[in-house]
């Protein structure tokens, strides 16, 4: 027996009006954005503008606080540089010895002021903001837990020189430390620490130069370089080369925020940031303080 359902004129001209007007809405938004597929709105999502807003306040913070304690920086600066020449004291032939003496040099006369030092420093700082950026960019589409089998890209002959999130540097410098440091004599080879493809080579001269390398599920940076070795798209194994460690002031890769010859070292997935001495070959190593 077929099933009749009434509905009365009062509601029904309450759905051709409510469906006219979705209609006309539909339409009017399409037409102030042909361009776009799906019907999607030309403007970012709020929560995405949200954290944008936030972190170009933060940036602008932090630039401030670099270009006020600028003298402070300096002084750790030359402080870790010192340790640094100690620690590989034993190994420096008369170039190297040379290169810690003119990046002592040069950042006395920064102290001294026979420099001009806080416009460089916020531009240091500048680059290095843009390179977290472009490590999170690259691993937006990355895997929350990835399988990660990497390898040292330098030898941790004199230990790790700054942990993750290490306090000290964030004290200083005003922003978290999102890598490792691994101490290393200027122009010494890096390799990439598992098979990937070249995601960005930044080459900013004296400025802070780096390498993004997307593998299957992550992505690593390598920061400080003094000669960069690949070009983007190019396709890598564990092992190969990438490039040359800097970080001496004054010399190509390092930038105005270095503190002394090493490798900046991140690891990345989708959830952000994490910890590469949790998935390195750490035995042995010396987490220096």
């Amino acid at each position: 027996m077929p099933l009749h359902v009434e509905i009365s004129r009062p509601f029904s001209l309450l759905i051709i009006v409510g469906a006219a007007f979705f209609g006309i809405s539909y339409f009017m938004n399409m037409s102030q954005n042909p361009s776009l597929p799906n019907g999607q709105g030309g403007d970012s999502p709020p929560q995405l503008a949200i954290h944008n807003a936030e972190d170009e306040v933060r940036r602008a913070r932090i630039e401030r606080e670099i270009a006020e304690r600028h003298i402070e920086i300096l002084k750790f600066q030359l402080k870790r540089l010192e340790e640094e020449r100690k620690q590989m004291g034993p190994d420096l032939d008369q170039e190297l010895n040379e290169e810690f003496r003119a990046g002592l040099r040069l950042i006395v006369d920064l102290i001294e002021g026979k420099r001009r030092a806080d416009a460089k420093m916020v531009e240091s700082f500048k680059e290095m903001w843009d390179a977290n950026r472009a490590g999170l960019a690259a691993a937006s589409l990355s895997d929350d837990d990835p399988i990660i089998d990497i390898l040292w890209p330098v030898e941790p002959t004199y230990g790790i020189s700054a942990i993750f999130k290490d306090p000290e540097y964030e004290r200083y410098f005003g922003l978290e430390h999102n890598a490792i440091d691994i101490p290393a004599l200027q122009g010494t080879p890096v390799t990439v620490a598992e098979d990937g493809v070249v995601e960005e080579v930044k080459d900013n001269g004296l400025g802070y130069s780096f390498i993004t390398v997307r593998h299957a599920g992550y992505v690593t940076l390598y920061g400080h370089l003094s000669s960069l070795d690949v070009k983007k798209g190019q396709q890598l194994l564990k092992g190969d080369p990438l490039g040359e460690t800097g970080g001496m002031p004054g010399t190509n890769g390092a930038g105005n925020l270095s503190t002394g010859p090493h490798l900046h070292f991140e690891l990345i997935t989708g959830v952000g940031h994490i910890n590469p001495l949790k998935h390195l070959p750490a035995a042995g190593v010396e987490l220096r303080s």
